[in-house]
C-alpha cells in the first residue's frame, strides 16, 4: 500500500496543494466581505478584519518557510498533517456560525489555516526541480495557481447561483478534505533517507530590501481592490452570482499572461515585467474612478490577472535567482510573502477608511497616484539585486555562490 501511494507522479503533490488553495481563493475568499457585512459590520471594519488576517499570517510565514526549507517529506509528518486537517474542520463550522464575534475569530482561524498550502506547493516544485536537475520554472506554480483559482471562482458563480450560499459552504470541507489527501501522504525522497542541513537563517540585505520595497507598495494599492471591488458588485448591481468572477476572470488572464512570460526568463525581461505590471495597476484605478457597471467590473478584471500575473513571474525569478542553490528558497520567498502581507494588510486598513467616506471610484482615484513608487524603488535597487546573494563568513570572507570564501576588499 505504501508503494502505491508513493507512486503518485510528483506534481500530484504539487497540484493538490494549488488546488485546496484554489477553493479556498474561489469559492471561500470572495465572501468573506459579505458574510462579515451581512453580519453587522461596516466597510472600515471589514478592511480592519482582513487587515489583521493578513498581521497574523504574517508572524507564521517566515518560520514556516524555513521549516519547507528544511524539509521532512520522506517521513509521515504528523504537525504537517495536523496543521492542513485545521482548513477543512473550520470550514464546517462556517455555515453554522452566526454570532458576528464568532465569525470574526472564524475568518481569522481560516486565514491562517490555509497558509501552508501554497508555500508548501512551491516548497515540493522546488524540492522535485533539485532532484531532477532541472532549472527551477515558476510556470506550473503561477499557471496551476491562478488556473485553479480562476476555473473554481467560476464555477462557484454558477454553483451559488444553482443551489445557493448555504448548501455550498455546507459541502466545501468535504470536497476541500478529498482534494488534500495526496498532500497527508509520505512523499518520495530522493537518494538517501537523509534531511538536508538546515538552511541559513537570512536576512534581508540593502539591495533585497529596495526590491522588498517595490514589492510592497505595489501591493499597498493592489491588494485592496478585489475586496472592494467584489463589495461594490453587492452594493450597486443585482448580480450576487457575478461577484466571485471578478476574481476568478482576473486568475484566468494571470495564466493567459504567465504562459508568455514564462519564455522571456531573463533578469531584465522580468525588470521590465514588474514595471508593466504598475502600469497596468494604474490604469485599473484609472478606470474604477468611473464608476463602471457590473459588466464593467468584469473587464477590467482582466488587468488585475494581467499587473498580477507579471508581478508573480518576475517576483519568484528574481527569489529563484538569488537564492541560487542553496536551501533558502522558501526563506526568500517568505521574504516576498511577508512584503504582500504586510502591504495587504496597511491597504486593505487604509482603503476601507477612504472607501467608507468617500465611496468606492473616489478613494480609487486618491490612491491612483501611489503607483509611482514601485517602479521607483526597483529602478534604486538595480540589476545587482538580482544576482546570487553572497554570505559573509565569521572571519570577514564572502561567500562565493559554489561554497568558497573570497577576502573581502
Amino acid at each position: 500500500m505504501a508503494k502505491r501511494l508513493l507512486s503518485l507522479p510528483p506534481t500530484a503533490f504539487v497540484l493538490s496543494a494549488l488546488f485546496v488553495n484554489g477553493m479556498a481563493g474561489g469559492f471561500v475568499w470572495p465572501y468573506f466581505p459579505i458574510f462579515l457585512a451581512e453580519a453587522g459590520l461596516t466597510k472600515s471594519s471589514i478592511g480592519l478584519v482582513l487587515g489583521i488576517s493578513n498581521i497574523l499570517v504574517f508572524l507564521v510565514r517566515l518560520p514556516l518557510g524555513r521549516w519547507l526549507d528544511h524539509s521532512h517529506g520522506h517521513r509521515f509528518d504528523i504537525p504537517l498533517v495536523t496543521m492542513l486537517l485545521a482548513f477543512p474542520a473550520l470550514l464546517f463550522l462556517l455555515p453554522h456560525t452566526r454570532s458576528p464575534a464568532a465569525l470574526i475569530l472564524l475568518v481569522l482561524a481560516l486565514a491562517l489555516a490555509r497558509l501552508p498550502f501554497l508555500p508548501l506547493g512551491l516548497a515540493r516544485l522546488k524540492k522535485q526541480s533539485d532532484l531532477e536537475k532541472k532549472r527551477f520554472s515558476p510556470l506550473l506554480f503561477v499557471g496551476a495557481h491562478h488556473f485553479f483559482l480562476g476555473a473554481l471562482g467560476l464555477l462557484a458563480g454558477a454553483v451559488i447561483v444553482a443551489i445557493g450560499i448555504g448548501k455550498t459552504f455546507s459541502a466545501l470541507w468535504v470536497v476541500v478534505l478529498l482534494a488534500m489527501s495526496p498532500l497527508l501522504m509520505p512523499t518520495p525522497s530522493g537518494d538517501g533517507d537523509t534531511d538536508p542541513p538546515p538552511p541559513p537563517r537570512l536576512l534581508p540585505d540593502r539591495e533585497e530590501v529596495l526590491v522588498l520595497l517595490s514589492f510592497f507598495f505595489f501591493h499597498l494599492v493592489n491588494a485592496p481592490l478585489l475586496p472592494f471591488a467584489e463589495l461594490y458588485m453587492k452594493t450597486n448591481t443585482h448580480h450576487p452570482g457575478w461577484i466571485p468572477w471578478i476574481a476568478a476572470i482576473a486568475e484566468i488572464f494571470m495564466v493567459v499572461t504567465a504562459l508568455p512570460t514564462s519564455r522571456h526568463t531573463s533578469v531584465s525581461s522580468a525588470r521590465i515585467a514588474l514595471v508593466v505590471a504598475s502600469g497596468a495597476l494604474a490604469l485599473r484605478m484609472a478606470l474604477y474612478g468611473f464608476s463602471p457597471s457590473a459588466k464593467g467590473l468584469l473587464g477590467i478584471a482582466t488587468l488585475d490577472g494581467i499587473s498580477s500575473g507579471l508581478f508573480w513571474m518576475a517576483s519568484l525569478k528574481w527569489v529563484a535567482e538569488r537564492s541560487g542553490k542553496d536551501n533558502t528558497f522558501n526563506q526568500m520567498s517568505g521574504y516576498v510573502d511577508l512584503t504582500v502581507m504586510t502591504a495587504g494588510a496597511l491597504g486593505i486598513i487604509l482603503f476601507g477608511w477612504v472607501d467608507g467616506r468617500i465611496g468606492f471610484a473616489a478613494a480609487s482615484r486618491d490612491f491612483l497616484g501611489l503607483n509611482i513608487l514601485a517602479p521607483a524603488f526597483l529602478l534604486l535597487a538595480g540589476k545587482r539585486s538580482w544576482s546570487v546573494r553572497k554570505e559573509k563568513n565569521l572571519h570577514g570572507r564572502v561567500l562565493s555562490p559554489g561554497g568558497d570564501s573570497q577576502k573581502k576588499n
